[in-house]
């Protein structure tokens, strides 16, 4: 084989199949003794990823020893020789002294927790901030390499979406963040949307809550770290219930479950670590002051893998939560659907109910379950959150953004055609959140000359500029005349961002005007500030001409439509 050929790493999966047999052909007979964990847990002795492996074990000289003589006998069978220089050794509740006399022996280096594994930190706490280093460094790095004066606005958020927003996400998926680790990222994030940087601050025009929420709710289509995170771990409970047989949900149970807190995901508190972490996020009330958990409901099947009173299967909520006074007298608390329900009619109880709680409660249960009959076919969990494509990380993050009021936000139709800095601008515009003097003087920052810069006889703000000004309206004229359409009415600068949906034409017409509109905002917004600040005036005509010089350009190598001449756009046929 050569190196790099595609079939290569599927090979060396296969090479490593055979170190994992000798492993666990040694661990049965005794020779190695791997970590056995409480309450008939499985007993682990080694981890392996692609080239990495982890071996685990009782702390002995004979244990440890005999994991070097496989090692030994493995590179004799296959000519793979583990590189011991390379290689670490820790020791959990051992003294340092002791961990560093075995390394001598064996070869390798004496470490300590935590350490780095597959690119995350193990045995670190993660509730520290201090351990989520690593991820600001890699933020930092990012933004080091990145020049932002020479990015439009539009392409700051195309780099935030596609790299920054995606970098803390390993780390997301499988520990819950602390409050400032999301805020100070953000913050990273919000300084190089505006241009900003750890040495230089520039205005935030708009609040993070409106740019971290969909275009479709009026925001600018980013992500809010927090729900990011949160919808990366509700993907842990939804495997938890659907994987029932992968090696990660016997540990988890062997650790677990029992104690006194029953829920829906067993944690023992005392643990604490990451799927306390967890498992707390899909407890705590999120949405509808509800938590994640009572998203996902149990459909029952042969009933052997759906707990009767823990799991939500027969209402939206667990049965211990709706019947407290029976779930106290059961005996079994992690009793199956089939262990109740299999035509043996076996429940086990403290005492029979006699009360009259009790009693009414037994009744509705009896009642309820009437309609419930069990099947061959293996029970499955369902999504009864956002979408009904089932359950996802999308989804869940859907659902979060479906929660949210944002009745009171307009909502911009973007142009696609048009690049998105036009888009952003028009959507800044509305708000009136672009550095006019007007906005600017409401923000402390003092300007001298606070007229137009065209006509000199107004104020200088989204208003005037773009639906009062002479100059603004002449431009509107020729456009108007140009797309064959009736006059422009405009009062406000949201006018010009619906006025491709007045009268009745067709969807391509209206795609087509939508375009123009906000390129002419833009290259009458450039205008301006060339006007304002190096003294270049230009006429209604030349800014005109400029307009569908730009929208020409962009559309011809932006919209999907076929070839498209200059005549034909001058014209404004074929649309």
């Amino acid at each position: 084989m050569r190196q790099g050929d595609p079939i290569s790493p599927f090979l060396f999966v296969i090479v490593m199949e055979a170190l994992s047999c000798m492993i666990r052909k040694a661990c049965s007979l005794g020779i190695v003794k791997g970590v056995s964990l409480p309450n008939d847990g499985p007993v682990v002795s080694h981890l392996f990823y692609a080239d990495d492996a982890i071996i685990l074990g009782e702390w002995s000289r004979d244990n440890i020893l005999n994991v070097v003589r496989i090692m030994r006998c493995f590179y004799a069978c296959s000519g793979l020789q583990i590189n011991f220089g390379k290689s670490n050794l820790f020791g959990i509740g051992v003294h340092l002294g002791e961990v560093e006399e075995m390394a001598v022996l064996v070869g390798c280096k004496a470490e300590s927790l935590p350490f780095k594994y597959l690119g995350l930190t193990v045995g670190a706490n993660m509730n520290r901030i201090f351990n989520w280093r690593p991820v600001f460094d890699i933020f930092e790095k990012r933004l080091s390499l990145w020049k932002d004066s020479f990015l439009s606005i539009g392409g700051r958020v195309t780099l935030i979406r596609s790299v920054l927003e995606s970098l803390p996400s390993y780390y997301f998926s499988l520990y819950r963040a602390p409050a400032k680790v999301v805020e100070d990222l953000e913050s990273l994030i919000r300084k190089f949307l505006w241009g900003g940087s750890s040495k230089e601050k520039k205005l935030h025009w708009v609040a993070w809550d409106r740019v971290a929420s969909p275009k479709k709710m009026g925001g600018l289509g980013l992500h809010c770290l927090r729900d990011v995170n949160m919808a990366l771990l509700a993907k842990w409970g939804w495997r938890y219930k659907n994987e029932k047989e992968n090696l990660w949900v016997k540990v988890v149970n062997a650790l677990h479950v029992g104690g006194s807190d029953w829920d829906f995901l067993p944690a023992k508190k005392a643990y604490g670590g990451v799927w306390c972490n967890i498992a707390s996020v899909l407890k705590k009330p999120l949405v509808d002051n509800l938590p994640f958990r009572n998203l996902f409901k149990g459909v029952v099947g042969r009933g052997d893998n759906i707990m009767f009173w823990l799991d939500p299967w027969l209402y939206d909520v667990p049965l211990k939560e709706k019947f407290p006074s029976l779930f106290h007298l059961e005996v079994v608390k992690t009793c199956c659907v089939r262990d109740r329900l299999d035509g043996e009619g076996l429940w086990l109880w403290r005492h029979d109910p006699n009360s009259e709680v009790e009693e009414a409660e037994w009744q509705s249960l009896w009642v309820a379950l009437g309609s419930v009959s069990l099947s061959d076919t293996p029970d499955r969990w369902s999504w009864l959150g956002y979408g009904s494509e089932g359950f996802s990380v999308a989804a869940v993050k859907k659902h979060l953004d479906s929660k949210k009021d944002y009745s009171s936000r307009f909502v911009m139709d973007w142009c696609k055609w048009v690049p998105q800095k036009c888009n952003i601008f028009a959507w800044r515009a509305d708000m009136n959140r672009i550095p006019t003097v007007e906005a600017l003087a409401k923000r402390g920052v003092v300007v001298i000359d606070d007229m137009c810069s065209f006509c000199n006889a107004g104020f200088d703000s989204v208003n005037h500029l773009f639906t009062a000004c002479p100059l603004a309206l002449g431009l509107w004229e020729k456009i108007s005349y140009w797309c064959r359409i009736p006059n422009f009415f405009i009062f406000s600068f949201r006018d010009l961002l619906e006025i491709h949906n007045l009268g009745v034409r067709r969807a391509s017409e209206r795609k087509v005007l939508h375009g123009i509109v906000l390129s002419a905002c833009w290259v009458l917004w450039k205008s301006r500030n060339s006007l304002r600040f190096n003294g270049k005036r230009c006429s209604v005509d030349e800014i005109f001409s400029e307009v569908r010089v730009v929208s020409f350009f962009w559309f011809k190598h932006r919209a999907k439509k076929g070839k498209l001449d200059w005549g034909d756009w001058c014209k404004f046929v074929n649309m």
